[in-house]
């Protein structure tokens, strides 16, 4: 996906993380081209999060070296406001002080035992499984050394995903020519069909 264009339409941002900006960029089109399906359902009663995994080996205090073997990673979420569909540069700066909240002081927390990570974990749960909540799911992996791997024969020539398990996640990667990101992203495949065909979408993604 062409980054800088979409970060020069998005505007001037408190947080000019590339993923945020990414993020809200594919969450608005995911809402403008789906949203009329579920409103004339009776569904727009629904509220959206954007669920994000954090990657806290550079935010444990010391950080942890980058080759930390695990899923070191926790989730921030977004609640996006009712304007940000229209107001794309407002859900920017939501998503980066939501993973800005992730710091070595909330990871102590985390670490000495609070209970109430656990707790949003259980309420996040519950409404996802009575419908109430309906989750975007993003996840990174840029940044990590995947095209430096060699198993014995050779350095890949292109990493990807041979199959992403479940619906309304994303998963960016650097490509390898280090230009842009490559976004591999999950629906439902009636709202795909819709998705990948709207035009304003179309104008910032290269095949």
């Amino acid at each position: 996906m062409k980054i800088q264009e979409i970060k020069a339409n998005i505007g001037d941002t408190t947080y000019s993380s590339r993923i945020a900006a990414l993020s809200a960029f594919i969450w608005t089109r995911f809402i403008a081209t789906t949203q009329a399906d579920a409103t004339h359902e009776g569904e727009d009663n629904r509220f959206y999060a954007i669920v994000h995994a954090v990657n806290l080996r550079k935010r444990f205090n010391p950080p942890l070296p980058d080759h930390s073997f695990g899923n070191l990673y926790r989730i921030a979420m977004t609640i996006p406001t009712k304007n940000s569909q229209q107001d794309c540069r407002n859900l920017v700066n939501q998503i980066g002080e939501s993973i800005r909240k992730i710091d070595a002081e909330n990871i102590k927390r985390l670490r000495d035992g609070s209970g109430r990570y656990l707790e949003f974990m259980k309420e996040g749960t519950e409404s996802f499984m009575k419908g109430e909540m309906i989750t975007f799911n993003v996840t990174s992996l840029c940044n990590f050394p995947i095209y430096e791997v060699d198993f014995g024969w050779g350095k890949p020539a292109w990493v990807g995903s041979a199959g992403l398990t479940f619906k309304n996640l994303v998963v960016f990667m650097d490509p390898i020519n280090g230009d842009g990101i490559e976004a591999w992203i999950s629906l439902k495949e009636e709202e795909m069909s819709t998705f990948e065909n709207d035009e304003i979408m179309r104008g910032f993604v290269v095949s």
